[in-house]
Formats: structure tokens, sequence, C-alpha cells
């Protein structure tokens, strides 16, 4: 394992690797080890943990620029103490790094009403496969100069470069977080209630679509069916006014018996619902779609095995699903033959987040049916990486 304790360690070691023709495998946390494909050769893993420096912090100017082996956590204290928060709300926050988390595009809950990485991240550093550091970006929102560097690296999987410090943006914390939670006994009721919530004048931050045992006991809903959880943030006043005019309009598209949650059940909820796509299962896929794809998805789902557990963010068209066991047709059958197909009607793909033996999956199998093309990528990849020692094997078409 190396563990540089500079950027300029990291680059020298790059550049040891670049002539050696030597892999090397950018770590972070080590959070997300399960998510891509396995190594295709052995190598070098070298971690940016030691790269955890707050750079620079202008409070007034809602920017923050950090070394990315901060993990999310001393980051979210450090904005706390002024005030302030990164809404990603990824899982394992206490290892998980900043940087693994641009990497991965790694979004969690509340992306509907505050956004994702590709947001967030407005000033970029990175090495690239050659030992090279390069720059995106700047310390000021508007800074439109040069290639966008920072969309590119986000969701790269360390491929095109080890990042190794980044800029982003931050908001106040909200004074008010409340939820709202109703039971909807059919597919018809949900689509009437999202659809309210899309173009809700309350303003939701999360909409979530919740299936699945665990989810009657967080929320203390126990009609059978799908139980439905919106997040509101705002001031005091505004979410006395957002909660009671939530209860009246869902129940205006049937689903009667709204309640709002305690602030013990409130932070409860969000926490699982966090971790969710984290937690040790046998199988858990995603499936990435646009927000018209989100029931038909959990549909299939449940016509795919009627006991798997499924956390929906429903207005984003993202839906986790986790499967005690493997079912009928294996992983294969689940992510290519079942839930590939839906997936592509509705401009999305599939994911394989965690299995049991993550040695086996194939492109297919891991990404589901990709159409970036492939050429494309390559071109990207020789400019960064042209021996391909970053990260081999782990991401698309490599």
């Amino acid at each position: 394992m190396l563990e540089p304790a500079s950027v300029e360690e990291l680059a020298t070691q790059v550049v040891q690797a670049y002539q050696q023709e030597s892999p090397l495998y950018p770590l972070g946390g080590q959070t997300a080890l399960h998510y891509g494909l396995a190594a295709k050769s052995e190598g070098w893993g070298i971690s940016t943990t030691s790269l955890s420096r707050i750079v620079d912090f202008p409070v007034e100017d809602l920017t923050i620029t950090v070394e990315t082996g901060i993990s999310m956590e001393a980051l979210s204290q450090t904005l706390a103490g002024e005030g302030l928060m990164l809404p990603l709300d990824v899982p394992q926050q206490a290892v998980a790094t900043l940087g693994g988390v641009i990497a991965t595009n790694a979004n969690g809950p509340r992306r509907f009403g505050f956004g994702t990485v590709r947001d967030y991240v407005i000033g970029i550093e990175a090495v690239n496969g050659k030992g090279q550091v390069f720059h995106g970006g700047g310390r000021v929102v508007k800074n439109v100069a040069g290639y966008d560097f920072c969309k590119l690296l986000t969701g790269s999987m360390g491929t095109l470069g080890i990042i190794t410090q980044a800029t982003v943006k931050v908001k106040p914390i909200p004074e008010s977080a409340v939820t709202v939670v109703v039971a909807v006994e059919s597919v018809d009721v949900a689509e009437k209630c999202i659809a309210m919530l899309l173009e809700s004048p309350t303003v939701p931050v999360a909409i979530e679509l919740l299936q699945g045992e665990p989810w009657a006991e967080l929320t203390g809903v126990t009609k059978a069916g799908m139980i439905l959880a919106v997040q509101l943030n705002g001031t005091h006043v505004e979410i006395a006014w957002g909660q009671q005019r939530l209860v009246d309009d869902l129940k205006s598209q049937g689903a009667a018996g709204a309640t709002v949650l305690d602030e013990e059940r409130h932070l409860q909820l969000w926490e699982f619902i966090q971790e969710f796509p984290a937690q040790d299962r046998e199988l858990t896929v995603q499936v990435k779609t646009v927000s018209s794809g989100a029931l038909p998805v959990v549909a299939k789902c449940l016509e795919v095995d009627a006991d798997c557990i499924i956390q929906s963010d429903a207005a984003n068209g993202v839906v986790t699903v986790g499967f005690s066991e493997i079912p009928d047709g294996g992983i294969g059958g689940v992510v290519v033959t079942e839930l590939g197909p839906i997936a592509s009607h509705y401009h999305g793909h599939v994911e394989t987040l965690r299995c049991p033996n993550p040695e086996d999956l194939t492109m297919g199998t891991m990404w589901g049916q990709l159409s970036a093309p492939q050429w494309l990528h390559n071109r990207i990849q020789e400019q960064f990486d042209p021996r391909g020692i970053l990260n081999p094997g782990r991401f698309v078409y490599q």
C-alpha cells in the first residue's frame, strides 16, 4: 500500500508506476471496493487518506477547498461549525472520503431538492496516469474557463486521474426538517401522489417510495402496501405550513391518513435510507432511470421477488433493491434479463452494488446495458492514462 503524504509524493509514485507500467488502484475510505468489476491484474493500492487538509474556507462565499482524503464526517463537522452543509448524504460517512464520493458519483436521498455531486464540485485537482498534476474549474462559483474537468472526473472511478483536491459549493443548514409518511395501496395512487409532489409548492427535498419489512417499523405505517416518505426542509414557519399542506394534498390524491414523524423517527428513517445501499445482503442492485421510470421498475422488482426490499428516490428515478437471496436466473437474470430492458426503456441502466462473488461479475451484470460509445471512452482515457495503469479493469470498456 502506497500512502503519499503530499500531492508531490503521490505524483512521483505515479510517474514511477507509469515508467514500470505497474497498475495503481486509488483508495480512499475503501467503502466502495465492492463497486465495479474486479481488478484485472496485481498492482499497488495508493491511498489518499493522508491528504486531508482544509486548504481554503471562505465562509461568506459558501465554498470550501479541501484535500480529498478528508472523510465526509470530518468535512461535515467543519461545515456545521459555520452552520453549513454539503447535502450529499452518502453511506458510511465516518470513513468515506470526498475523493471517493466524487470518483464514484455517490449521491443520497436529498438529491431531488439539493442536487448531485456534479452540481457541487466547482474546482478540482488530480494526477493523471503519467504523473502530471492538472486542474479544472476554480474556487469561485462563476468560473467557466477551460474544459469541465469537474464533471468529467465525477463518476470516472479513478480511471482518468487520482483526485487530490476539490472545491465544492456548500449550503446553509436548514432551520427545520420534517418527514410526512403515508401508505399507498396501489401503483395508481402512488403515481398520482408522486406527480403531485413533483410540482408541489411545499418543495420537497426528498420523495421516497419504500417497500418491504423494515420500513413499517421505521415509519410506524402498518397498512399493507408501499410507503411514501416526503422530507421538507425550511424555516419553522415554512415547515408548519408545508406539512399540513402535504397531508391535505396527499389525501386529495387518494392517500389518506398521512402523518408527521416525530424527530427521533425522522432521524432514524433517513439514516437507514442513507445507509441502505451499503447494507450487507445477498444481492443489491440499483436501477437509474428518469423519474417516470421509478414506479414501473418497482413493479418489476416485486414481480421478480415479492419479498425484496425497495428504497426508491421516486423523484429522480433511482431504485435500490435488496434481495435476501439470489432470485431464479441468477444475477444475470435479474440485471440483464428482467431489469435491463425496463431500465433501457426509461433511458437508464442497472448496476450491481453488492453480490456474493464480485469477481464473477461481467461488464453486463455489473453495469447493465451501456449507451455511451466505447470509442469515445477510449479516446478520453488515452489522453489521461495512455498506459492504462489507473484502476485497470474496474470500470466500463476496460
